[in-house]
């Protein structure tokens, strides 16, 4: 099977499985879809940890699995203590906690390697750890399965339109971003584009959406979440330029990694939520 077979094949199952999750398990606020956020913020959190790791020669302690406390505490604070910041005491906590483990494995090194080290840490408890929770919080907006899908839509929508138009028109437009020489200007353009379209009609004719957001408010969510999305891809191209490698790991067909899957949406997901808050 081809690498694009396996990328088409791999979007068929993964949006329909996305969708029935919303659309048939939205109990005890999303569960399923929490604990689907944990899982994968473990894994990827273990795929960023390797390719730091290969980057910058350094031993990463972190254990990954502890990444997917966050998605944890989220569902918690959601679910069971609204009142209660539980991410964010989850963040400081372990952020300290992590930090403190420096003082035993810096002496290893003669603390050579401690900024290093501390650095890793702080970026896996951010990407993806805290970035993965604002997918959960569209749980708290006003029409959250609307939300879901919409959300889902735009940033695969723009993901697949971007690499619709870049293979039909980006032949001799490409390299105009140093980091992924591959990206066109006609999948950018082309990808943006046809976010913004489906934000709009999406927002003109589902009950509950079309309700809260105006026209030009749906246009401007289309164009924040497809720009958040492009630069979440291109972040993560970064990372990969960094360790030198082509993927993040193996784990989906035809995409690479699961950091390659999830990078769009792990950056948009904030912009997208604070914008439907304020709408």
């Amino acid at each position: 099977m081809t690498s694009m077979a396996k990328r088409v094949l791999t979007t068929v199952v993964t949006l329909p499985t996305l969708f029935c999750i919303i659309l048939f398990l939205p109990h005890n606020s999303y569960m399923a879809l929490s604990f689907l956020a944990m899982l994968t913020a473990g894994w990827g959190a273990k795929e960023l940890k390797d390719l730091y790791q290969k980057s910058e020669n350094v031993k990463v302690h972190l254990p990954s699995y502890v990444v997917g406390l966050l998605p944890l505490a989220q569902w918690l604070e959601m679910a069971y203590y609204p009142n209660l910041p539980l991410v964010d005491l989850a963040v400081v906590l372990m952020a300290l906690g992590l930090f403190s483990n420096e003082l035993y494995y810096g002496v290893k090194d003669s603390f050579q390697k401690s900024l290093s080290r501390i650095a890793a840490q702080s970026l896996l408890l951010l990407y993806p750890g805290l970035l993965i929770t604002f997918i959960q919080r569209i749980s708290l907006l006003a029409y959250p399965t609307q939300s879901f899908l919409l959300f889902f839509l735009l940033v695969f929508g723009n993901d697949i339109f971007a690499f619709v138009f870049g293979m039909s028109f980006g032949k001799n437009n490409k390299g105009f971003v140093k980091v992924s020489p591959n990206k066109s200007m006609a999948g950018f353009v082309g990808g943006t584009a046809t976010t913004v379209l489906l934000s709009v009609l999406f927002c003109a004719f589902v009950p509950g959406i079309k309700d809260q957001v105006s026209l030009s408010q749906a246009i401007l969510l289309g164009l924040a979440t497809s720009t958040a999305s492009n630069i979440g891809d291109l972040i993560e191209s970064a990372f990969k330029r960094s360790a030198h490698m082509k993927d993040s790991g193996t784990l989906v067909p035809g995409r690479g990694g699961l950091l390659d899957s999830i990078d769009s949406m792990l950056a948009s997901a904030p912009i997208f939520w604070i914008l439907l808050s304020f709408f």
